[in-house]
């Protein structure tokens, strides 16, 4: 059973409990007052009667028995009318039904809030309102007149701690507790009234048989002499009679076994269900149906008033219609996986013991291996500290609704959101729930959207989502409006007429010309306004959901509809109102920003903030893992252009690129990442493919003036390519002068760029400088100047004035932009009068430069430009001068950070068998083979204190080995670690015993070793991942920044697939695909194995101290 609700549901609940025991109490008094009044009236009907007869015989007399029974006779009928008029004005019977009532239907709401509702963030206010509600209606039932005895018994009533089918009342229910606490707990109230009430039924009419009979044969006694007691038999025969009626048994019991009949077959469904179909959307229909079944028997008083209110008011849903009108949370279901294995392993433990055959037994124990392939294997252990994570959530709900989606598989076989992170975006709009169409038949969009859209869109490559998924917000309305504007693909069912998806769907038509799929269940006809759209049809079954027969064939004309429109054509247009209307443009898509999707953004800051700390520290590996967990499709553009930005900063060209391409699959238009992956191509010396892809920009946007500047710069690059590698400087400018023709296509680029836009001062100022360049060389070297060159120097004048004009008004607008002072800064080198000017002026740009790699290397590259040439040295050399420390400081730091002599050991494996362990790989015996195979491999490498490790955890068995390997070899070495120390040492190291975590805190402790931490790093683990294959990434992705061509892996590993997510296998898989070097030492094929264990088994015993 779950643990109790957090403590603001706990006080609604206990408010709860307190109502419905003072309505009970209420209900209790009134209905005993009513039936003490009804029976006082006809016991003094009986009397009124006997003393009649009594009169008639003794009345005469003048005795005073004679005067008693005369009075007698006048006050007993004037004692009944006024307990009758009594009775009547208080009306008790009515009463006493609405305390019931009230009483019972606050009952039903809190099965409801510890069943369907647990795993909803507001019930406990849905409950505190439910139950103000209902006080309100049980006020109107009694006419206003509401003074409530307060109740100071135990809360919750009737709870015996004694009895363990006693309900404590305060704890979330699954389906067995709610079975013992509430269903049978019905059954049997109900079985044990019908036997009372039978039995008094019994009784009653036994009497009126025995009075009625008595009455006959007194009036037939020869002689008469009896005949005047017939009325008094007569009367208690009516007086039992009214009895009977005033109780109405007959129909009590009548509906009594209505209702265990209907409560037995809602209990026989859900046994009758396999644990595999036991979900948590069958839970919550057995416990609606039975709540149900059990409120139908109170309703009847206040149902008029309550449709008469609702017929006013209009339907409302509340939090109960929206949480059944959607699928059951996965924590549900694995939680009723987990005890229904739990029951089953029970069983098969217990039945030997109290005489079941062995058949019976054999079933038992096949249903439990059933279930263990369903929830997954129970061995724990694999590599890297890898804990194979629950596979069904434990009965602690509360807590588990909290952890990580990572850290729980989906009882349901689903894909994990792990395997469908970076893929493009598919919202589903369509109804939720059970919705009844226009010629009367009922579907299921819940099961339409989990076993049809969902897998279809899975299959196509897509990330799908529906707007009751959203789990951080909370604000349903916001999510659906953020994702119809920017989900790459929006699919919409069109099978009801349904106001919302309309609404939506037209939202999605006016916004977005693409991305747009139209699906449909068999209906007619279409809306008038949208009767040309294409849709795809789809089968469903009589229930409503996904016909059986058809689901595969469906899936795959989903998928393929999908593919198809997500691949088509970027002219293509889905929407009919980009295709009717001319002109119309969508919005830029960084616009499209909806003013309480917060979280949205605070996403993209958070990433910001921890790049901007991986930048200055240097940390390429984890701006690289940053940017890819990255799935929000609002920001995934914008973190690509930031990533590839920080990645320029620090000169790491080959990996911006890869993430400019990772972002022209996003988005094939961005002009943005087109001209990077332009720049950086250039920049790794692939200067035709960089032109050929600027050229088509500019077909498409000729006036894109960065695309010009870049083509420009690609033209100034193979110009000084053409000589830079010249020694001697009087042959090097010579071959510049020469090779002048890509000089003056720079220069002429550079200046196409620059009249289209002044204030362009990068294109302006290169410009400028490379013809003052080309004026130097012409000075010096051709004395018939070419007519076009001598245009060019014509226009130097002009073009300083106006460069030097646009660098200075850019300055004074933002004092902060270094890009400006640098400029002026270049510049001065060019027209300064004295060298003083130009020290002063790249001062002021380098107290700007910050640590921004690229910046201070291309202020670097245009000074030894200049100083190539021979242009202007005295000048400059200032410049230099001042840069000398700046350079020095980054020549010591690129050295550091590219010794070509150094490599970069990746390793992961096995960590130490554990005891409980069924198929031994990794046993305590192994450890000194083990030791020296990882030896003999950084041998082979030749691994010397040159080269550093990249460990992703420090386990108890191969990543301590290695590590401490490497530590002999006098190397550095980096463990990442996914957890915090205590956390990862209690998981994966000190099972294994005190000795393996004395050698990790050795290792920690060791100067050459430094521990990061994934959380103090990479921030909190994104919804969906796994910590240990995140471990894995942040690792290779560390090491990539040396070069994939530097990495070694090596892995202790038995080839076969991990116990859990995270391991061996997947780092190995991960370096593989990259094109890694690997060792693969096969732990299945060591020496341990090959003498079949028996000297393993010796070395187990004499470790474990046996």
């Amino acid at each position: 059973m779950s643990q109790q609700p957090a403590n603001e549901n706990a006080i609604a609940l206990q408010n709860a409990w307190q109502r419905y025991a003072e309505f009970d109490q209420s209900a209790l008094t009134a209905s005993k007052n009513h039936l003490n009044l009804r029976r006082a009236v006809i016991i003094l009907s009986v009397a009124a009667t006997l003393l009649a007869i009594l009169t008639q015989l003794y009345g005469n007399s003048e005795t005073g028995l004679g005067q008693a029974l005369k009075v007698g006779l006048i006050l007993v009928p004037i004692i009944s009318s006024v307990i009758l008029a009594f009775a009547n004005k208080l009306q008790q019977g009515e009463r006493w039904l609405v305390f019931r009532t009230g009483a019972e239907e606050i009952l039903k709401e809190i099965y409801f809030f510890r069943t369907v509702l647990q795993q909803q963030a507001e019930r406990g206010q849905w409950l505190t309102e439910r139950v103000a509600a209902i006080q309100r209606q049980v006020f109107e039932g009694v006419g206003g007149e509401l003074v409530l005895k307060p109740y100071t018994g135990p809360v919750p009533p009737y709870y015996s701690p004694n009895n363990l089918d006693s309900d404590p009342g305060f704890s979330n229910l699954l389906a067995q507790d709610y079975i013992r606490f509430r269903l049978d707990n019905q059954l049997d109230y109900h079985s044990n009234k019908i036997v009372e009430l039978q039995r008094m039924r019994t009784q009653l009419q036994a009497a009126i048989f025995i009075f009625g009979g008595l009455g006959t044969l007194l009036a037939a006694w020869p002689g008469g002499i009896f005949s005047i007691w017939v009325a008094l038999t007569t009367s208690l025969a009516a007086a039992f009679t009214a009895w009977l009626e005033l109780r109405r048994l007959d129909s009590t019991i009548n509906n009594y076994s209505q209702l265990i009949l209907e409560l037995k077959i809602i209990r026989d469904h859900w046994l009758s269900l396999s644990p595999a179909q036991q979900t948590g959307d069958e839970f919550f229909k057995m416990v609606t149906a039975t709540e149900r079944v059990l409120w139908s028997q109170h309703n009847q008083y206040i149902s008029e008033m309550r449709r008469a209110v609702a017929e006013l008011k209009g339907k409302e849903d509340d939090l109960m219609s929206k949480a059944l009108n959607m699928p059951a949370s996965p924590v549900i279901d694995a939680a009723l996986l987990e005890q229904a294995q739990k029951a089953m392993v029970v069983a098969a433990k217990v039945l030997p013991k109290i005489g079941v055959s062995e058949e019976v037994i054999s079933v038992a124990e096949a249903a439990v291996d059933n279930l263990v392939k369903v929830a997954g294997p129970k061995d724990t252990s694999t590599a890297n500290g890898t804990e194979e994570q629950p596979t069904a959530a434990p009965a602690d709900l509360p807590k588990a609704a909290t952890e990580p989606a990572a850290t729980q598989p989906d009882s349901r076989g689903e894909i994990s959101p792990k395997k469908l992170k970076g893929l493009p975006h598919a919202f589903v709009v369509m109804p939720f729930g059970r919705k009844q169409s226009s010629d009367g038949r009922w579907i299921d969009f819940n099961a339409i959207y989990q076993d049809l859209i969902k897998p279809a869109l899975i299959e196509a490559g897509f990330e799908p989502f529906r707007a009751d998924e959203e789990s951080v917000s909370g604000d349903i309305l916001t999510d659906m409006f953020q994702e119809l504007l920017l989900a790459d693909l929006v699919i919409a069912d069109l099978s009801i007429d349904n106001a919302n998806v309309f609404y939506e769907l037209g939202v999605r038509h006016s916004m977005r010309k693409r991305g747009l799929v139209h699906i449909q269940s068999g209906r007619s006809y279409m809306p008038f306004d949208i009767f040309n759209v294409r849709t795809v049809p789809y089968h469903t079954d009589k229930i409503g959901r996904p016909d059986p027969e058809f689901l595969e064939k469906d899936r795959q004309a989903i998928a393929k509809i999908a593919r198809e429109t997500w691949a088509s054509s970027q002219d293509r247009i889905h929407s009919p109102i980009f295709n009717l209307l001319d002109g119309l443009e969508e919005p830029n898509r960084k616009s499209l920003r909806t003013p309480l999707a917060t979280g949205y953004w605070r996403e993209h800051k958070e990433w910001e903030e921890r790049v901007e700390i991986a930048q200055r520290q240097k940390r390429i590996g984890d701006v690289l893992l940053l940017t890819e967990e990255v799935s929000n499709p609002l920001i995934k553009e914008d973190v690509i252009a930031e990533a590839g930005k920080a990645l320029r900063s620090l000169g790491r060209h080959e990996l911006a690129l890869q993430q400019y391409r990772a972002g022209l699959k996003i988005n094939p238009r961005n002009s943005e990442f087109r001209r990077e992956e332009a720049f950086h191509l250039a920049r790794l010396g692939r200067y035709d493919e960089a032109i050929v892809k600027l050229e088509r920009l500019l077909e498409d946007e000729p006036g894109n003036i960065e695309a010009i500047s870049y083509l420009g710069r690609i033209y100034k690059e193979m110009w000084i390519n053409e000589w830079t590698h010249i020694e001697d400087e009087q042959e090097r400018q010579k071959k510049a002068f020469l090779t002048g023709y890509w000089l003056k296509r720079a220069i002429d680029t550079y200046l196409s760029g620059y009249s289209l836009d002044q204030n362009h001062f990068y294109s302006g100022g290169n410009a400028l400088t490379l013809a003052l360049l080309l004026d130097n060389l012409v000075q010096h070297f051709d004395s018939d100047i070419d007519p076009e060159w001598q245009a060019t120097r014509q226009q130097i004048a002009l073009l300083k004035g106006a460069v030097q004009f646009t660098l200075e008004s850019q300055a004074q607008r933002n004092s902060s932009n270094f890009w400006a002072f640098i400029g002026l800064a270049d510049l001065a080198v060019c027209v300064a009068e004295e060298p003083k000017a130009v020290t002063r002026a790249y001062q002021k740009a380098l107290t700007l430069a910050g640590q921004n790699r690229f910046a201070l290397k291309s202020t670097l590259a245009q000074l030894e430009l200049f100083k190539s040439l021979n242009f202007r040295p005295e000048f400059v050399n200032a410049g230099l001068t001042l840069l000398q420390e700046e350079i020095k400081k980054l020549e010591a730091e690129d050295h550091a950070a590219e010794d070509k002599n150094r490599n970069i050991f990746l390793f992961s494996g096995h960590m130490i068998d554990r005891a409980d362990r069924h198929e031994p790989r990794f046993p305590a015996g192994m450890e000194k083979e083990a030791r020296e195979r990882i030896e003999k491999a950084l041998n082979k490498m030749n691994a010397d204190a040159n080269d550093m490790a990249i460990i992703p955890g420090a386990a108890c068995g191969g990543d301590i080995l290695f590590i401490e390997a490497c530590l002999k070899r006098n190397m550095r070495v980096e463990v990442l670690l996914p957890f915090t120390e205590a956390d990862f040492i209690k998981e994966s190291v000190s099972f294994a015993g005190d000795e393996w975590v004395t050698r990790f805190y050795t290792i920690r402790n060791h100067p050459n070793v430094s521990i990061q931490y994934q959380v103090d790093r990479l921030g909190p683990l994104p919804l969906g991942d796994n910590p240990y294959e995140r471990n894995n990434r942040w690792a290779l992705y560390a090491a990539l920044i040396y070069g994939i061509d530097r990495i070694r892996f090596i892995a202790l590993w038995d080839g076969k697939g991990g116990d859990g997510p995270g391991g061996t296998g997947h780092m190995m898989e991960e370096v593989r695909r990259l094109g890694g070097i690997t060792e693969h030492l096969d732990t299945t094929k060591f020496d341990y194995w090959q003498a079949k264990g028996k000297v393993g088994k010796v070395l187990d015993m004499l470790a474990e101290g046996q």
